[in-house]
């Protein structure tokens, strides 16, 4: 019966159990850890720890290696001159609009990120059938819908938006929505499982670590979205889940590519774990320091709980609407360069990728 298992792993055993299995539970556990001891303050330093570093994984991998600029040299050049001058545009006319994009994007962004792992344990076990990777790919798209619809946490989110837009909606319209997209999850998780058992019954075989990285990803998302009803906890468990799996995942990649073919990004001095982590971290800070944000951040509100400062009048931190701009130009900008670079640097089909992967 396990003849059809085709174990693979990404990095090894040890680090893939740790950083793609366990750590969604651990991401669970201090977000509720947070929520019960921290301000939500916590919510920013995780930002300031995780996010923004994940950010800088893309520019190293991007701008960092020398044949990505000769491979993608005008989408690198034409993409991010564009999405800044959209931004800025939408500051002015559609600052709404701008801000549902980015939020979209961020989900599928997400969704691809899962999607994208899941293709490499294929890869590396040489594992599902010819059309395993559409398959995955609605599979994730159906699972994260279905949580974005249905799940308390974010059905009172689009149910408000609704009314914002002056689209009355009422308990049992929501009630069918919500049984609708049930519907059509277990409908296609049905699909999905005769699928794998007919490609299976061909010969393909298994990869169980993919499967178990999903649960815990999806698991991760659903518990969240179900049992806290909270935007702190959610917040800081997707984003210690996304942003240190991504940030794993492209320091193993560099690292492989500089083992195999001496190549290293030059944003890096040296290609190990501390190095890549402080850089990361410094670019963090510079970040913060040009948005003149206050350090204090980094600290997830312990300095408020030991050091609790006094309440400033209305009029010393009110904000500049020249500042306003600025500011939400810089971190809309560089979170939709982000997500747009990752649309078409990461392809596991390709056979660059493929070789440090």
């Amino acid at each position: 019966m396990f003849t059809q298992l085709s174990v693979g792993y990404v990095r090894n055993r040890t680090a893939d159990w740790f950083w793609f299995v366990l750590l969604p539970p651990f991401a669970i556990a201090f977000a509720l850890f947070s929520e019960v001891w921290l301000s939500f303050v916590a919510l920013a330093s995780v930002t300031l720890w995780v996010t923004v570093p994940h950010h800088f994984g893309t520019w190293c991998r991007t701008f960092g290696l020398r044949e990505d600029w000769d491979r993608y040299r005008w989408r690198i050049i034409i993409g991010p001159c564009a999405i800044i001058a959209g931004v800025l545009l939408g500051w002015n006319l559609a600052p709404l609009t701008i801000f549902l994009v980015a939020l979209l994007w961020d989900h599928q962004h997400s969704v691809m990120q899962q999607h994208g792992v899941a293709r490499i344990y294929d890869f590396k076990g040489k594992s599902g059938g010819p059309a395993a990777g559409k398959l995955d790919l609605w599979l994730n798209i159906v699972l994260f819908v279905n949580h974005l619809v249905t799940v308390p946490l974010w059905t009172e989110l689009w149910v408000q938006q609704l009314y914002v837009w002056n689209i009355p909606i009422d308990a049992s319209t929501v009630r069918l929505i919500h049984t609708l997209s049930y519907g059509v999850s277990i409908l296609y998780v049905l699909y999905y499982i005769v699928r794998v058992v007919g490609a299976v019954r061909q010969g393909a075989t298994i990869n169980p670590m993919k499967y178990a990285f999903l649960l815990s990803s999806y698991g991760l998302w659903y518990f969240a979205g179900w049992q806290t009803n909270s935007l702190l906890v959610y917040g800081i468990a997707h984003k210690l889940m996304h942003g240190l799996q991504y940030l794993v995942i492209v320091y193993w990649f560099l690292d492989r590519k500089h083992r195999v073919t001496g190549v290293k990004p030059w944003m890096l001095p040296r290609i190990n774990v501390i190095g890549f982590v402080a850089v990361a971290l410094l670019y963090s800070a510079i970040l913060q320091l040009l948005l003149l944000r206050p350090f204090s951040e980094y600290g997830f509100g312990l300095v408020e709980i030991l050091a609790p400062s006094e309440p400033r009048p209305a009029s010393a931190i009110s904000v500049n609407r020249t500042y306003e701009m600025y500011a939400f130009t810089v971190l809309s900008s560089t979170a939709l360069i982000h997500y747009y670079f990752d649309s078409f640097i990461w392809k596991v089909r390709d056979a660059n990728n493929q070789q440090a992967l």
